[in-house]
């Protein structure tokens, strides 16, 4: 099984569909900021659906109506809602949407008690989890900005110490890059798609293949 993540697509879906013809993937990821209302609408979203199944966490820069709207081919819920466990084949997958601050100004904000509940939730559902999506980032882990600043915060690294996934892969801070843990864990910034940056993961039992993408958009 073929996964392909993207990120922070801010209305131009074209990359992606590049990068489904040029990756062939069975199943297709998403950290968030698929665009604003006015520049992406349900119907552009619903055309991915028909090719494949897609599940997606949200960010700062989403449709949330049409997201919460988006349904795949079998009926499910295409938004991950934040604490929820999902399987995808063999695998496990976990969310946690939006982006970090003191309050709820925002629809898209989640404070720090918010991301520390989603966390404390899922691990005591007791089934490890493979792959964890977020849009915000882990502090001083892959959260780089084009700065060289820590654009991360503190509640998503609690959550990935506290989840332990095998891959945990965020958005918003438009910078490809990595980070591995001596345990063998793996974090990575999914990066622009819009300039061709993706995600691969290849389930090859018992291994989860991450590759780094760079394709042509």
């Amino acid at each position: 099984m073929r996964l392909l993540v993207v990120s922070d697509l801010h209305g131009e879906l074209g990359p992606v569909w590049a990068a489904i013809e040029q990756t062939q993937p069975d199943v297709l990821l998403c950290c968030g900021d698929w665009g604003d209302p006015g520049e992406v609408e349900l119907p552009d979203l619903e055309a991915l659906t028909e090719r494949l199944p897609v599940h997606t966490v949200y960010g700062n820069h989403d449709h949330l109506e049409a997201l919460a709207a988006w349904r795949n081919q079998d009926g499910s819920e295409v938004l991950l809602r934040t604490g929820e466990l999902r399987s995808v084949g063999p695998l496990t997958l976990a969310g946690i949407n939006g982006i970090w601050a003191k309050s709820h100004r925002k629809p898209y904000y989640i404070t720090d008690e918010e991301v520390d509940e989603a966390a404390i939730t899922l691990a005591a559902a007791g089934k490890p989890v493979d792959i964890l999506l977020s849009h915000g980032c882990p502090s001083g882990v892959a959260d780089l900005t084009w700065q060289n600043r820590h654009g991360g915060q503190r509640c998503f690294l609690r959550a990935f110490q506290v989840l332990k996934p095998r891959v945990y892969l965020t958005g918003h801070l438009h910078r490809a890059q990595g980070y591995q843990t001596l345990d063998g864990a793996t974090v990575r910034n999914v990066g622009h798609t819009p300039k061709g940056e993706a995600v691969l993961l290849d389930w090859l039992p018992p291994n989860l293949v991450i590759t780094p993408l760079k394709f042509n958009p």
